[in-house]
């Protein structure tokens, strides 16, 4: 897709923690690693950003690891990109272009501008909580 690997990773953990919901106590970031089959290092520098703008929360010591530290229904994909500087994403040419619009289009403005605005509906207006009920947090998973 267009986003970033980190940004990625952090939406799969996410939607992770929140399939397991509601969590009797932390979840061990290495666990989640091999659950998800991400590199846990990678995972882990993912994590720290994420707990660093308030999404999870994590502990340390023998019952540690990382839970969500928002409700499903206050969180939205855009926040979770926002954490690593990509929520802009959606503002500039797919193809990578400076000069495109309406009035200077890409080859594939057209088509990319309709993907767009649903695109944009599922990032920023719907809620975790939304997409789970309507079914699609498990495809992410995958």
């Amino acid at each position: 897709m267009i986003l970033s690997r980190s940004s990625e990773y952090a939406i799969r953990l996410i939607f992770f923690l929140l399939e397991r919901q509601p969590l009797t106590g932390y979840l061990r970031i290495k666990v989640i690693a091999k659950e998800l089959e991400i590199s846990y290092y990678q995972l882990a520098k993912v994590a720290h950003i994420l707990i660093s703008v308030g999404i999870i929360r994590s502990s340390t010591g023998p019952k540690g690891g990382i839970i969500l530290a928002k409700k499903a229904d206050e969180l939205t994909l855009a926040e979770i990109i926002k954490a690593f500087g990509e929520s802009e994403i959606f503002d500039r040419c797919v193809i990578g272009l400076k000069e495109c619009s309406d009035e200077n289009p890409c080859p594939v403005h057209t088509g990319w501008k309709k993907a767009k605005s649903e695109i944009v509906d599922i990032f920023f207006t719907k809620t975790l909580s939304e997409l789970q009920r309507d079914s699609v947090i498990p495809y992410f998973l995958k």
